[in-house]
């Protein structure tokens, strides 16, 4: 436990938020409810995210600079940016005079950590981290047992994590954790380890076995699997630690002298069993039944809980906002009251020193960055890719260059830049640089004597106005740049989603160049995103001719893409994948590598016959989506199934989620869709003659070689 802090703060408490990404909408969320305090600030270098986070409050300034802070009457900052972030803005912010409450861990180094506590100490402000797992409701009710002496004196720890990260399934390296094999430990090892600490006290030893580990890229390895064995100040432990896994297990059990106690962390359940005076059979069947009892009342709290918040009868209470919660509140409640809280600097400093042990047992060493030459000028002809390092984007590159063609590649991140970038960069048949659709002058700089452009570079978001401004507004300052540079082709890379695909009994194929589906109010997000992007396009076209081709790949198979596509059906869990329908009609699927081809022969084709025309890009397998998960549990081994359910039951089922979320006065709530659902049945066919008579597409077609190529490949 923490000493309570040295300077105590006044009613109401006045708080920025620095870093506008998942985890700040998630602080911004549980400081709604938290009691004397008031949000003035969001700072973000990206001012229209910070935007997005500002709408949850009302009068609230955003700002791109941390020096605009003390000006806008803050007082505590909340630190959500990245890990490797944290010791710098830290630092400024103190020396800003602001008290810092930093996202886990505080620090990637304990000397790091003991140089922010003492410069905390010598300002007199309050410097502390969210360790929101020592919060989680099962940990607290642990936490409060073994405190009462339930089980006796605390002996031993075990700790099972093991969950899957959607990074890893979708090929995605760029995330941090990934960039050095240690980092993995700062990023999801803090969990537990901040747990352990609270029960255990400071680590004395920990001995580390890596069981599984693989190369993401070349030199950039990552540890999947690993355990340790540990001793602390006043117990030992054993950690299983298993990332990237199908299945998910989050458990805690701790063994005292005269009981012990498990909680399941990923359920919210509590059980556990004491020492009795009975005999070993009377005693086996009360351990049994108890433990039986306690699990069906925390599964039955857990259940009624989730219908009172989705009545809005209570709060949000699934238990990573909770934990969220409860650590925020606390951190606030203990600025007020002086009362001691355990996200303190002491213990945040103790629980770095348990990573450095466990990264010690990794290796370490961060991986070289791959040299990547200076881009020069472009060559003549040189085709220009937005979105290089997308699993589509990355065949496009492969094909550009097997072609001969000079190529450029225009990336977000130069780090953990994937093999088919690298090398060719290296050795000079690519050029490479480091920009986005948001940065004009990275964009002019790519785009400068280029003679192509292929425009892959999808974005996205939570609102309209997000996707507006990624999708629409993006893809119209690309066409700006292709008209300024004078680009005779731009190739934009739609789907079919922007189209309206429920039809199909009797239908004729829907052919090249079809209008987009008349009525995007009724579609997601996504869909709509790329219907808006499509009309303001072609109208740009209209008046500027850039040369452009729109491509609306169907379901895109192969290296690089998920098992669990969403155009086979909704993967309600990673085995099991319930029909958009009965599963039975071909889906208008197609290989990966047959798009890249498509796009880059659109890209180098001469003439105007395509300009302004929408390629559809679809093979013809004859494969339903009953047939492809029927392969994908044959040749991975596992138990995936999936489960034709009728349009009209899903229908109804989303409109008792729809009736639920209304009795619980949530606003904003729009009608379930029929027309949406309709459309992802994929039941229309389309024609593709366009790709196939300009541009001489052959895509592959023959059952068993689409198989080996598009599905066998998750073996």
């Amino acid at each position: 436990m923490s000493p309570p802090p040295a300077v105590r703060y006044e009613a109401p408490i006045r708080v920025a938020l620095v870093g506008a990404g998942f985890i700040a909408e998630v602080h911004a969320e549980a400081l709604r409810t938290c009691a004397g305090v008031q949000v003035v600030a969001i700072c973000d270098t990206d001012r229209t995210r910070a935007e997005g986070v500002a709408r949850r409050f009302g009068r609230v300034q955003v700002v791109t600079e941390l020096e605009a802070l003390p000006a806008a009457g803050a007082q505590i900052a909340h630190l959500c940016t990245p890990p490797d972030t944290h010791v710098a803005l830290a630092e400024r912010l103190l020396n800003l005079g602001l008290g810092v409450f930093v996202e886990k861990p505080l620090a990637l180094c304990a000397e790091d950590a003991r140089r922010l506590q003492q410069l905390a100490r010598d300002r007199g402000l309050p410097l502390s981290v969210n360790h929101n797992n020592v919060y989680h409701p099962a940990f607290r009710r642990l936490l409060a047992r073994v405190r009462s002496g339930a089980i006796g004196r605390v002996e031993h720890v075990q700790v099972t994590l093991a969950v899957p990260l959607r990074q890893l399934d979708a090929g995605d390296y760029t995330h941090w954790m990934f960039r050095a094999p240690r980092n993995i430990v700062f990023e999801q090892a803090t969990h537990p380890l901040s747990q352990i600490h609270q029960l255990l006290g400071p680590v004395r030893s920990a001995n580390v076995t890596r069981l599984r580990s693989r190369e993401l890229n070349p030199g950039q390895v990552f540890h999947e699997r690993w355990s340790i064995a540990a001793g602390a100040e006043r117990g030992t432990a054993e950690l299983y630690l298993s990332f990237g896994g199908p299945f998910t297990r989050s458990t805690l059990s701790v063994i005292g002298t005269d009981g012990f106690l498990e909680a399941d962390l990923f359920h919210d359940h509590l059980s556990g069993e004491r020492k009795t005076v009975y005999l070993d059979f009377w005693n086996s069947f009360l351990a049994g039944f108890g433990r039986g009892c306690r699990l069906a009342w925390d599964a039955s709290r857990t259940l009624l809980a989730w219908l009172a918040a989705t009545l809005r009868l209570r709060a949000r209470s699934d238990v990573f906002f909770a934990g969220m919660r409860g650590s925020i509140h606390a951190f606030h409640r203990s600025l007020r009251t002086g009362e001691p809280f355990q996200g303190s600097a002491e213990n945040a400093l103790a629980v770095i020193e348990w990573c450095e042990r466990l990264a010690a047992g990794l290796d370490g060493s961060e991986p070289a960055a791959a040299a990547i030459p200076d881009a020069g000028a472009a060559r003549e002809g040189e085709v220009v890719v937005l979105g290089a390092t997308g699993f589509i984007g990355r065949q496009v590159i492969h094909q550009l260059l097997e072609r001969g063609s000079p190529a450029t590649a225009l990336v977000r991140r130069l780090h953990t830049l994937p093999p088919e970038i690298v090398a060719p960069a290296q050795a000079g048949r690519l050029r490479v640089l480091r920009g986005s659709l948001e940065e004009p002058e990275q964009l002019d700089q790519a785009l400068a004597g280029a003679g192509a452009v292929i425009h892959l570079a999808t974005g996205g978001g939570d609102t309209w106005q997000q996707v507006e401004r990624a999708m629409v507004a993006g893809s119209l300052e690309v066409a700006e740049a292709c008209r300024r540079h004078g680009i005779r082709r731009l190739v934009y890379v739609s789907s079919v989603a922007a189209l309206y695909t429920g039809d199909g009994r009797g239908q004729e194929p829907l052919p090249d160049s079809i209008a987009t589906d008349p009525r995007p109010e009724s579609r997601p997000l996504y869909a709509r995103g790329k219907i808006a992007a499509e009309q303001a396009l072609l109208e740009f076209q209209r008046r500027h001719d850039v040369g452009l081709v729109i491509a609306r790949p169907g379901v895109v198979l192969g290296a690089g893409t998920p098992m669990q596509h969403s155009g086979l059906g909704l993967w309600v869990r990673d085995n099991h994948c319930v029909g958009w329908g009965s599963g039975r009609h071909p889906l208008p699927v197609v290989l990966v590598e047959d798009v890249a081809r498509a796009l880059v022969l659109a890209a180098l084709h001469e003439g105007g016959a395509l300009s302004g025309q929408a390629l559809n890009l679809c093979a013809d397998p004859g494969l339903c989506a009953r047939d492809i998960v029927r392969e994908l549990a044959r040749c991975t081994g596992r138990r995936i199934e999936f489960h034709p359910r009728p349009l009209a039951l899903s229908q109804a089922m989303e409109i008792g989620k729809w009736l639920v979320k209304k009795a619980g006065r949530r606003k904003g709530v729009p009608w379930p869709s029929y027309r949406d659902l309709k459309a992802r049945s994929l039941e229309a066919r389309l024609a593709c003659n366009l790709a196939r008579e300009t541009l001489g597409w052959k895509p592959v077609e023959d059952r068993e070689a689409f198989l080996d190529r598009g599905v066998r490949i998750h073996a």
